[in-house]
């Protein structure tokens, strides 16, 4: 009878340590379950992190296949383009008509600084535009940026100022490469003419074409039809 009193306490001993065991293992499993839970909300969060990046990413790319886009003129099927740079409207003018004879897009080279009234002030040997010019290594900036690449033919237009191109217009030549492309040069002026500009050209696109320049006197540059007709066909780019 006391064997089986002792052995009483023992089983109930016994009983009690296995379910603590069974019950640690339960919380083991749970914990260990709980963290794989863990670890596949945290893999679906970074898919979905990396989504975001990728969403962010391909917008931005296409941000800038449209900023680019909008450099290029709307009228982009043309294969030539008129590109003028212009302060009193003189070549403004001229690059107009050409335009419209030939069918081809047109863009003007806008200064990062405009020009005022005293910076054209030729009287003034200190003003901006004589003193750019009197020095050759000066580069005014451009304002923007376009693709010529799809052009065949480029026209060039500028007045001329101290008997040689406005110096931004050798900031357009240092931007652009034009190697294969034709460069028709037109310019205006009081009555200096050319002033030697398309040779200027020539040795800046040496692997362009440059043809023989136009000059219109800065007088009648709004009615310059007949000198562009004449000057387009002798030079064999009549439309």
């Amino acid at each position: 009878m006391k064997k089986i009193i002792l052995l009483i306490p023992l089983c109930v001993a016994m009983l009690a340590f296995s379910s603590c065991g069974s019950e640690n293992n339960t919380a083991e499993n749970n914990a260990s379950e709980g963290s794989a839970a863990v670890s596949e909300n945290s893999a679906d969060i970074y898919e979905n992190n990396e989504k975001i990046t990728q969403n962010e990413t391909s917008s931005a790319t296409d941000k800038n296949v449209a900023e680019q886009s909008a450099e290029v003129p709307e009228n982009a099927s043309s294969k030539s383009i008129v590109v003028y740079f212009s302060c009193t409207g003189n070549t403004k003018a001229v690059a107009e008509i050409i335009a419209e004879k030939q069918g081809a897009d047109i863009y003007e080279i806008v200064p990062e600084q405009p020009y005022t009234d005293e910076d054209l002030d030729y009287g003034n040997r200190s003003s901006r535009s004589t003193s750019e010019q009197n020095d050759s290594s000066s580069r005014p900036a451009i304002s923007g940026s376009i693709d010529l690449s799809g052009y065949d033919t480029v026209y060039v237009g500028y007045p001329i100022w101290w008997a040689d191109m406005p110096r931004i217009m050798y900031t357009f030549f240092d931007a652009y490469d034009l190697s294969g492309k034709t460069i028709a040069p037109f310019c205006t002026s009081g009555g200096s003419g050319l002033s030697g500009t398309p040779k200027t050209i020539a040795g800046l696109e040496p692997d362009a074409a440059v043809t023989a320049g136009l000059h219109a006197s800065s007088y009648s540059a709004d009615d310059a039809d007949a000198d562009v007709a004449n000057w387009l066909a002798e030079i064999g780019l009549s439309e």
